[in-house]
């Protein structure tokens, strides 16, 4: 999680770095995270705040770290403020051995203290067992990518759970993900604040679930602060979730049932809205097989195939839910133009542009299924479509004339709700 400057703190005058390192004067919070589906805080993440001597006024995390820097401290202050997140942990540990500890690491200092044992030393001195450790790793700010792999994989070996934390935000390498091979990752807020109604982060946060599943991690969403995006995470195929919306960060943290009830609402709210949604893209699939058989009906009825472009030009003339439609011949190859309602030629491009007759779709997934397959009908997941530039999904179905079989492809266009999960 990227530190955060929210809260009221000390932020402009010079604090003592040397101090505070020294006394450790630095406080632990903790963040809970939550399993939704299993309605269990599995963990929570270990967050610091220093304070100023002799008072009691706090001082941001994002100002330790500038101040440790600019004095070469940025070693000694992380590894006193790990310190202390560990050692505040112990009484949630003894509680449930089960719960995890989200560890921040300031990876940059990786570059200088190479494979040092000194985390794993810190560990085992308090008493805590590596298998509760999360060591949520920035990798933005490791230079040295071999060292911060070797790191990776010698704690991995000690039994270290490896999170992968702020992905999404800023020019984070996703070449990482390959290299280090994380058990865990967490999505930044960036991808997560308004995800409901922003249809390309749902792609993206998709995107990103498909990864983990197949590489086998877990996806933390991050930063999560209503309860419409809760639901999205979950409508999106995610199940942990951590932010404002279930907890602040506190220094006394009590695992209430406050938490555990508005887990069961976001999942009772979610199951609510998947039911309706299947109830409205089941009747607008009705709507699209109604408006396709009567496509089909004209074109059956035409002497030749060559007349096919003029009975979709007159089929679609007052069709406002079609975006294009064009006819595909047995072999997958476009035979007629496509033809296009309003938005035709909208998002022309050198290389998005609506398809030509004569190109080749025989390498989709709708042509194998329809011709392959022998389904009767193909319908896609939303898309963008790259000949006008619209959110669509494509209706495909084979229909024959003079003998020969035809594909006709009708995108209708979609909005975010149209679809429901699968």
């Amino acid at each position: 999680m990227r530190i955060s400057n929210q809260e009221n703190s000390i932020s402009e005058e010079k604090i003592d770095i040397y101090e505070i390192v020294q006394t450790k004067n630095l406080v632990a919070y903790f963040q809970p995270i939550i399993s939704v589906t299993a309605k269990k805080i599995i963990g929570l993440e270990g967050l610091i705040r220093g304070i100023k001597p002799a008072t009691t006024e706090f001082i941001s995390p994002l100002l330790l770290f500038e101040s440790a820097y600019k004095e070469n401290l940025a070693t000694e202050l992380d590894r006193a403020c790990r310190d202390k997140v560990l050692t505040a942990f112990q009484h949630f540990y003894q509680s449930d051995p089960e719960l995890l500890l989200f560890l921040n690491l300031d990876t940059a200092i990786i570059d200088n203290v190479g494979g040092s044992d000194y985390l794993n030393e810190q560990v085992k001195k308090i008493g805590l067992n590596s298998k509760n450790i999360v060591i949520e790793i920035n990798e933005s700010k490791a230079q040295d990518t071999l060292k911060l792999t070797q790191f990776v994989n010698t704690y991995k070996s000690y039994g270290y759970l490896i999170a992968l934390d702020d992905v999404g935000a800023g020019f984070s390498n996703m070449d990482r993900v390959a290299e280090l091979k994380p058990d865990i990752i967490k999505i930044d807020r960036s991808i997560i604040q308004n995800m409901d109604c922003i249809y390309h982060k749902q792609e993206v946060f998709k995107s990103l679930v498909n990864l983990a599943n197949k590489i086998g991690s877990l996806i933390i969403a991050e930063g999560v602060e209503t309860k419409n995006e809760a639901i999205q995470v979950l409508k999106l195929g995610g199940q942990v979730i951590q932010g404002f919306y279930f907890s602040k960060p506190q220094e006394h943290f009590i695992g209430n049932e406050t938490l555990i009830n508005k887990a069961t609402d976001v999942v009772g709210e979610y199951k609510a809205l998947l039911l309706k949604e299947l109830e409205a893209y089941n009747q607008k699939c009705l709507n699209y097989t109604h408006i396709v058989n009567g496509i089909i009906k004209a074109l059956i009825i035409v002497d030749t195939p060559a007349e096919f472009n003029v009975q979709l030009l007159n089929c679609i003339d007052h069709a406002d839910s079609i975006d294009c439609v064009y006819i595909l011949d047995e072999s997958g190859i476009q035979f007629s133009d496509t033809i296009g309602a309003k938005n035709i030629g909208a998002c022309e491009k050198l290389v998005f542009h609506s398809a030509k007759i004569g190109v080749d779709h025989s390498i989709k997934n709708f042509y194998y299924n329809l011709i392959k397959r022998k389904q009767d009908i193909y319908i896609t997941d939303p898309y963008v479509s790259m000949a006008t530039g619209s959110l669509c999904i494509t209706y495909s179905r084979v229909f024959k004339h003079l003998n020969k079989k035809y594909i006709l492809c009708v995108d209708f266009l979609e909005n975010l709700t149209s679809v429901p999960v699968t």
